[in-house]
């Protein structure tokens, strides 16, 4: 009969929890349905101002399909400002 540390067991766990984390795509995207896209701004948000739109192609790093700059979506998440 194999006696298992505490130790083991934890040390056994993180290997199987980076193994799992290693194999989800982290490149997916969701619908527009998923990320309640609209055509038009929100609230003074707009994908122009977000984070995650790619200006060059009109696309989303969070959404597929094409983007309107002047779009929202609930994964907004406005740019840092430089200085």
């Amino acid at each position: 009969m194999k006696v298992t540390t505490r130790r083991s067991f934890l040390q056994y766990m993180a290997v199987l929890g980076l193994a799992t984390f290693s194999t989800t795509p982290l490149y997916a995207k969701g619908t527009k349905e998923q990320y309640h896209y609209q055509e038009s701004p929100k609230d003074g948000k707009q994908c122009s101002l977000c984070m995650h739109f790619i200006p060059e192609t009109n696309e989303c790093r969070m959404v597929e399909g094409s983007i309107s700059p002047d779009g929202y979506c609930a994964a907004f998440y406005k740019k840092p400002e430089k200085k």
